[in-house]
């Protein structure tokens, strides 16, 4: 695994995963109905993305995506006193590295707004 990650480099790895994980913030920015939970330092940011569905159980956004193929966790991440201080119980997260595309981010966003409507909101 080391010699595979090395042969890819860690600048291209970088580099790639920071490109996907903008792209998925600026994307999921702009729907309404999402709610992120998020540093606000950009450049200081993971390519986790905490978030929920407005009106929508974490557990039943992650159990849905799944049957998109798309992979989600929902809980409270071993950060529960976290999650309690902003006063919600779970969150779902949706996690990106170097093999995410764009493509994968505009499906997972499409997944999201079927959730939506599936759940009765338009």
């Amino acid at each position: 695994a080391i010699d595979y990650i090395e042969s890819i480099g860690y600048e291209k790895i970088q580099k790639i995963e920071n490109e996907v994980v903008i792209y998925a913030r600026e994307q999921l920015s702009k729907l309404d109905y999402i709610e992120l939970y998020l540093t606000p330092n950009k450049e200081n940011h993971s390519a986790v993305i905490s978030f929920n569905i407005k009106g929508v159980h974490p557990h039943d956004v992650a159990s849905i995506l799944d049957r998109y193929g798309v992979c989600v966790r929902s809980g409270n991440h071993c950060a529960q006193p976290l999650t309690r201080s902003i006063g919600l119980d779970s969150t779902c997260r949706a996690s990106f590295y170097f093999y995410n595309t764009k493509e994968d981010v505009d499906a997972f966003i499409d997944c999201l707004a079927s959730i939506r409507g599936r759940m009765g909101y338009e």
